[in-house]
């Protein structure tokens, strides 16, 4: 496939229309790649892969805050101030060890593609569980492609 096998080429918008065809819904959020894995480890095998990456996504977070309060200190994300992460005290996060930067990018890149499900979601899938796993966090519940 190529770029505009899915999307228009003028409005960049998706052409739902044709999803239907190869993958039997319009709802580009519950296609999947016809695999019945469940790689979040929430039970759901039929959700589509926007939810699998919605979930590990949420994991990576809540690990990245555990790694960081107990590496230098508390840290938040704001997707609409630069630089995006912060300290307790509301200023850019300044303690960065070598395995946070790797996970803070990785967690960043899925906010700032929204359809990263969908350009190639079996990678994001296997950077959001090798990011949660450098960080110490608990990935036997999950399936990396």
């Amino acid at each position: 496939f190529t770029c505009t096998s899915c999307h228009d080429v003028h409005a960049l918008e998706v052409k739902t229309d044709s999803c239907a065809t190869c993958h039997g819904t319009d709802d580009v959020e519950a296609i999947r790649y016809g695999d019945p894995i469940d790689y979040d480890g929430d039970g759901d095998t039929a959700e589509g892969m926007a939810g699998e990456i919605a979930t590990l996504t949420e994991a990576l977070y809540a690990q990245l805050q555990t790694y960081a309060a107990a590496n230098g200190g508390a840290i938040e994300y704001n997707s609409a101030a630069y630089p995006y992460f912060f300290g307790a005290d509301g200023k850019g996060y300044a303690t960065w060890t070598p395995r946070l930067v790797k996970a803070a990018f990785n967690y960043q890149y899925t906010q700032k593609d929204p359809g990263a499900f969908a350009h190639n979601g079996k990678y994001i899938i296997q950077i959001l569980i090798d990011s949660i796993e450098d960080l110490g966090g608990d990935v036997t519940a999950y399936t990396r492609p």
